[in-house]
This record gives structure tokens, sequence and C-alpha cells, in this order.
């Protein structure tokens, strides 16, 4: 019988242990210390400073690929770290491989590029975008992964983490939302990125959208409010 209950105990053992590794995700750190080196507060990117460190950045795009077999297993919080952060360096990296680049859009077909590569899978930074994170039904994934662009979110100098990345989520959208370069409000009409009418769907109704707005900036508009879209800069935001 003690035996039984040893054996037992060792299982949920296994299995708990199991459990915790699957919440527990990755570790960003190597990104985290890229990104505080080589990006500032305000999102601007040191792409020269990323081709300096190219070995860790190429150390952390393996970290990365390692783990692709494993990510499904994760709590939904660290799926979405995971494959934002794997966005924003993938990008990083595609640029810095091209550089010097005045414009991601110069480049070749540079969303259907395979960056992400291991025995099982072949991933873009479309299918990262589209196929995955989308997916995982959590729209303000648009106000963190960036497009190194101008008009784009900016890319935040911090890795995000699932532990914390309710509260990263939430400053990304205040960010974006209070960058007049990206946005505009005024009492009549709202002067809004082109990232809100490419995902509208994402974004859902009208009024789900103005509540989003309402809730990031302690605004109080109607969501019969006029809506316009701002142009969409594409140049490198360095």
């Amino acid at each position: 019988m003690a035996k039984k209950l040893l054996t037992l105990l060792q299982v949920y053992g296994i299995i708990l242990m199991a459990a915790i590794g699957h919440a527990q995700g990755m570790d960003h750190s190597l990104w985290d210390g890229l990104l505080q080196r080589h990006v500032s507060q305000t999102g601007r990117v040191d792409y020269v400073g990323f081709k300096t460190d190219s070995i860790e950045l190429l150390q952390y795009l393996d970290t990365l690929t390692a783990h692709l077999e494993q990510v499904n297993s994760w709590d939904k919080p660290q799926q979405l770290a995971f494959w934002i952060n794997a966005y924003n360096a993938c990008t990083v990296n595609l640029i810095c491989s091209n550089w010097p680049v005045e414009s991601i859009k110069d480049l070749s077909r540079p969303w259907k590029q395979i960056v992400l590569k291991s025995k099982n899978s072949a991933l873009s930074l479309d299918a990262i975008e589209h196929e995955i994170l989308r997916q995982l039904e959590e729209p303000r994934i648009h106000f963190a992964i960036n497009c190194a662009s101008e008009s784009c979110p900016k890319l935040a100098n911090r890795a995000y983490d699932g532990q914390h990345l309710e509260e990263q989520l939430k400053q990304a959208t205040i960010d974006f939302l209070s960058d007049a370069s990206k946005n505009n409000f005024t009492p009549e009409r709202l002067y809004l990125s082109r990232i809100f009418l490419w995902f509208k769907r994402d974004f859902g109704r009208t009024k789900d959208l103005i509540d989003l707005i309402n809730q990031h900036t302690g605004k109080s508009f109607s969501e019969k409010i006029a809506i316009s879209y701002l142009p969409y800069d594409w140049s490198i935001n360095q």
C-alpha cells in the first residue's frame, strides 16, 4: 500500500512539474537586455547597435526556435508573450539583415519571408501575426507588435512576459492611443491609426472600440462619433 502511494505521489509530482513548466514558458531575458540597450523609452530603434550585438540576437532567435514545439502547451499569457517577442525580434533581425534600409516595404515580400524555422515549423511574420497571435483573441497585440515603421506602435524597450502581460498590454495601449502622431481626438471626430481599420474585426463593434479608447484615455466619446483614419508612415523607426 505504501509503495503504491509512493508511486502515485511520484506520478502526481511529474504531472505538477510539467504543468508548472508549461505555465512558466521561456526566459526572455536575452531579448530584454537587447531591447534595453538599443531601444529608447520613446521607441527609437538603434539598428546599428542591434547589428553589433547580432550574435546575441541570433542566440535569442535560436532559443525561440527551440521552444516552437512546446509553446502551445503553455498558458495563454505565456503564449502571447512568446509570440509578441518573436514577432518583434524577427522584425528587428529582418531589418538588420538588410541594413541600411529606409522602409520595411523596400524589402522583397518582408512579411512572407520565413523568419523562424524548426523541424516541423516554418513561420513568416504574416503567419505569426495572422495565424497565431490574432487567433488568441487579444486585440491589444496590435499595440505591442512592431513593424519597424514610424506609424507602428512603438517597440517597447522591455520584453513581454506572461507574468506581467496584462500590465504591459495595458501600458502599450495607453502609449499608442496617447501618441498624437498616431491617433488624434477632437470632440467631433476621432482620427485613428489605420491599424483600427485594417483589423476592424479584431476590435469588435464600434461600441467595443469606443469603449477601449475611453477606458485607456479617460475620455467619454459617444459610439456615434465620426471616425477618420490617418495616413500610415512606413519610414524606418530609427
